[in-house]
């Protein structure tokens, strides 16, 4: 729901409808109230039923197990009745406040974290509990700040069975293609581990923890960016609703891809550097995966423009299909040709390709975006200025031997060659000018005169 809440409330923002606003706030409160009511009444009866008669759970510790459980489900109901006011903050574009409260709650979780040692007795149950606290912090900062700036969280009750089936609608449709995402992540360890052991889980685990962290970097751009495309389709506003696309589009690839390059050349570096003893295969998981997060993040724009036209089924459908198949091709590779673990990623990129090119379809007739101009405009441009950027940085890995030198000459090399790469060629006059006057702000900010 968390994705319904946010396109309907941003578009409510945009078409500048105060009334409107505050049903689609009223009603999101409503659901999520429902939601948590459904969490709570699962969770204490199916639930504490699986928990305390179906795993196998020595006696002295079902006492600490169910402390836990019961820490989790707090955590769950805060969270989700805190959904309707973290989308507003976001809707409203906040995200100075929006990224308070996350540092806030990633600060009280690393000092639990740095805790643990000095905690003599019951460790386990009373970190869960203090893992609790930072799901209630979020919930009372953003209802505090809330409630003292938008006039529209004044909550009322009001249901409207239209909006109710029109959220819901997005919602199902926006769940099939994160629940295809997640049966593709888990479906992947399974095989993983029928095939080749749990040792390639670990591998596998250290190779996401890899590419979470590359990720964290480029979802703060698109959190800011999501609300300004709804709203600029709500006000009709189809000229800046595709610059946004394709602006969005260049510089978060351009973003993701300044970080993802050093890494990729000099992951054996980095990986030797973390771990005294690095797994086989990690390298080449590690590679594919980067390869894979850049195929899969470049239409991410795309899949947010469409969702603020609140067309979503068929993209949902198409994109969550072609992403199932990564599991049947898989098994299939495996079961009867026998190939290389790694081929799990080689199945992944193709199937992403697959996935953007359906993407770049579809948005010829949902967002009005004609496919060659979409080509000339964004793909070949960022292409060009991909390759561009790899010629030094690959001479130096090719000419000297591994170690801290040639890691900083290709980090510095890396970072210089695609700034200058996508400057030329990657980016078009307007983000040039926005990057150019950013960075004077920025400067001046520093060093005021």
């Amino acid at each position: 729901m968390i994705l319904s809440v946010e396109r309907f409330l941003a578009y409510a923002i945009g078409l500048n409808d105060k009334k409107h606003l505050e049903e689609v706030f009223s009603m999101s409160i409503n659901i999520h109230i429902l939601i948590a009511v459904l969490i709570v009444l699962l969770g204490e009866t199916i639930g504490l039923w699986f928990i305390n008669t179906q795993l196998i759970i020595p006696d002295e510790k079902m006492v600490v197990a169910n402390i836990i459980y019961q820490a989790s489900i707090i955590s769950l109901v805060f969270n989700v009745i805190g959904t309707p006011y973290n989308s507003i903050v976001i809707a409203h574009e906040h995200m100075s406040f929006f990224s308070l409260v996350t540092v806030l709650q990633g600060v009280m979780k690393l000092l639990f974290v740095l805790a643990l040692p000095y905690i003599q007795e019951n460790r386990l149950s009373t970190y869960a509990l203090l893992m609790t606290s930072p799901s209630l912090l979020f919930f009372v900062m953003n209802y505090v700040f809330c409630r003292q700036h938008f006039s529209e969280c004044n909550y009322h009750y009001t249901w409207s069975k239209k909006l109710f089936c029109e959220m819901a609608s997005f919602a199902g449709y926006s769940t099939f293609g994160n629940m295809a995402t997640a049966l593709v992540t888990q479906g992947q360890s399974i095989l993983l581990n029928i095939f080749y052991g749990p040792a390639l889980n670990a591998v596998r685990g250290l190779a996401m923890q890899v590419s979470v962290s590359i990720n964290s970097f480029i979802s703060g751009t698109y959190t800011a960016v999501n609300p300004q495309i709804i709203k600029s389709y709500a006000q009709k506003d189809y000229t800046y609703f595709h610059k946004l696309i394709f602006n969005a589009t260049v510089l978060g690839y351009f973003i993701l891809f300044l970080i993802t390059l050093p890494v990729f050349l000099e992951i054996e570096f980095i990986l030797n550097f973390w771990l005294k003893e690095v797994p086989e295969y990690t390298v080449i998981f590690v590679r594919l995966l980067l390869v894979n997060t850049l195929i899969y993040n470049f239409v991410i724009p795309s899949w947010m423009a469409i969702q603020a036209t609140g067309k979503v089924m068929s993209i949902h459908l198409t994109t969550g299909t072609i992403n199932l198949m990564n599991l049947l091709i898989t098994y299939i590779l495996w079961k009867i040709y026998h190939l290389e673990p790694y081929s799990i990623y080689v199945v992944n990129i193709v199937v992403s390709l697959c996935m953007q090119v359906a993407t770049i379809i579809l948005q010829r007739n949902l967002l009005d975006i004609k496919i060659s101009n979409y080509l000339r405009m964004i793909v070949w441009p960022v292409l060009v200025a991909s390759a561009g950027s790899i010629v030094l940085p690959l001479c130096i890995v090719e000419s000297m031997e591994s170690g801290i030198i040639r890691f900083l000459l290709v980090l510095s090399l890396s970072v210089c060659s695609t700034i200058v790469s996508f400057y030329l060629i990657g980016l078009n006059s307007e983000l040039k000018e926005y990057i150019r006057i950013t960075l004077i702000h920025k400067f001046q900010k520093l060093f005021p005169c």
